[in-house]
């Protein structure tokens, strides 16, 4: 068979993907130009923009300066050495084709699975179309309705950075397109970032707890300057450290339940509102409709609840074996920063769960296919036979906190609202000799999001 040249094969993707091939064409810098200054001058939106920081913004992007950071208020972050630029003139035709193609896949699953307040977002932002947005536009768009701004960055950042820029409403986002025809990825890019996550910022209590996330942050850290300052001895200031990171890693969790991949009730079926879910056009089919992930119902105003996200250990390299579902967005309002901090400090004294486990008291909507007790993953451990990196780091850490004790004041029945099976006395005493000896690596997870 003939091989065919690249604009046929370009040809034959759209239309698989349905997308017009014709269209794949970004408009000219002028053009750009001229829709911007039009956005910004706009003054029916929630939030106009002053005309002091329009005119110093339109005159950034006259200039050709790459988009960089928001700059439309008084308020900026600094990404050191993650600062990224939207280099827009330099993106591919491929490159745009992947965005449309991965744009008109999502639309159709957005439109199947999406609550209805994303779909409205979607609707304010324009996220759509045959291709990728330039940032200069988009922002501003995002800054009218929302107050927020976009940060651009090299690659995946620290879960510190992350959510320092959420306490000063940005959002960051990168700036490459996944290959053509790629649905899943772990790293995130635009189709994630933007079409994923923007529109989210719309639906208030969403974006409540996106804030609360990065103000919880701000205090976990301003705890840990103050011991760091009182405290000489190095190997103590490592601990300080360590604790503090630990703590971030525990309010992650709750983060990447809800607004990663977060699934609320709505009219008695289940939609998903998490932007890692509805960035993905089959985990969006997956994670509302297959029988294979397990998907729970919680109350995040519950306290037993909010533990439940916060001890909660996941991957990120597939899709989710656990969904967490609200039962309606408002509850989600009682995420203060207060509230994500005692959680994330109680979790730091508790056995954990691996993201397959079934836990006491869990309003179960479906068990996936993956479930397991709570125990499994100690006996898997003993029998060398572990699956995944969650289950193996989840194992080793409780084990190891069950051998040195609980806190005995914790009525974890009380927590957990019913009994967690006991570990085996036998897997106990394996557990203790074998550790002694070095014989447990515990999987690194690095403390970095988005």
């Amino acid at each position: 068979m003939p091989e065919i040249d690249q604009e046929t094969r370009y040809r034959i993707i759209a239309e698989r993907h349905g997308v017009d091939f014709d269209a794949v064409t970004p408009s000219s810098p002028e053009d750009r130009l001229h829709e911007l200054e039009a956005c910004l001058a706009r003054t029916d939106v929630p939030y106009p923009i002053d005309p002091k920081y329009a005119a110093e913004y339109l005159a950034l992007a006259r200039s050709g300066v790459p988009f960089s950071i928001g700059s439309l208020c008084d308020q900026s972050v600094d990404l050191g050495s993650y600062t990224n630029q939207q280099y827009y003139d330099k993106y591919t035709f491929e490159e745009h084709l992947s965005w449309a193609c991965l744009i008109a896949e999502q639309q159709r699953t957005k439109h199947q699975f999406a609550c209805r307040e994303y779909l409205e977002g979607e609707k304010l932002f324009e996220i759509g179309g045959t291709t990728i947005p330039d940032f200069y536009l988009l922002n501003a768009r995002i800054y009218q309705q929302t107050q927020w701004q976009l940060a651009t960055v090299s690659m995946i950042i620290p879960a510190e950075l992350f959510f320092t820029c959420h306490s000063r409403r940005f959002f960051p986002v990168t700036t490459f397109m996944r290959a053509l025809e790629q649905d899943y990825l772990q790293e995130p890019d635009i189709g994630h970032d933007v079409a994923g996550h923007v529109a989210t910022f719309t639906i208030p209590v969403v974006a409540h707890v996106m804030r609360n996330h990065g103000i919880a942050r701000n205090r976990i850290y301003e705890q840990r300057d103050a011991l760091l300052a009182k405290c000489k001895d190095p190997q103590q200031q490592m601990e300080i450290q360590k604790r503090s990171d630990e703590l971030l890693l525990y309010a992650e969790r709750i983060y990447w339940f809800t607004v990663e991949f977060g699934l609320v009730m709505q009219d008695a079926e289940i939609r998903a509102y998490g932007a890692g879910i509805l960035s993905s056009p089959g985990e969006s089919h997956f994670s509302v409709e297959s029988t294979r992930p397990t998907r729970i119902l919680i109350n995040p105003a519950c306290d037993r609840d909010l533990l439940r996200l916060a001890t909660t250990d996941y991957l990120i390299s597939e899709f989710q074996k656990t969904y967490f579902v609200i039962e309606r967005f408002e509850l989600l309002e009682s995420l203060t920063p207060e509230r994500i901090i005692a959680t994330a400090k109680l979790a730091a004294k508790l056995p954990h769960f691996s993201w397959r486990d079934i836990a006491p008291g869990d309003r179960v909507l479906q068990v996936g296919e993956s479930a397991v007790s709570t125990n499994e993953k100690y006996l898997r451990l003993m029998c060398n036979e572990l699956c995944d990196d969650c289950l193996t780091r989840s194992a080793i850490r409780n084990l190891r906190l069950i051998h040195h004790g609980i806190d005995p004041s914790l009525n974890l029945d009380q927590l957990w609202s019913g009994t967690i099976a006991p570990v085996p006395a036998g897997v106990l005493s394996w557990f203790k000799e074998k550790d002694q000896q070095g014989g447990f690596t515990i999987p690194t997870r690095p403390l970095s999001f988005e």
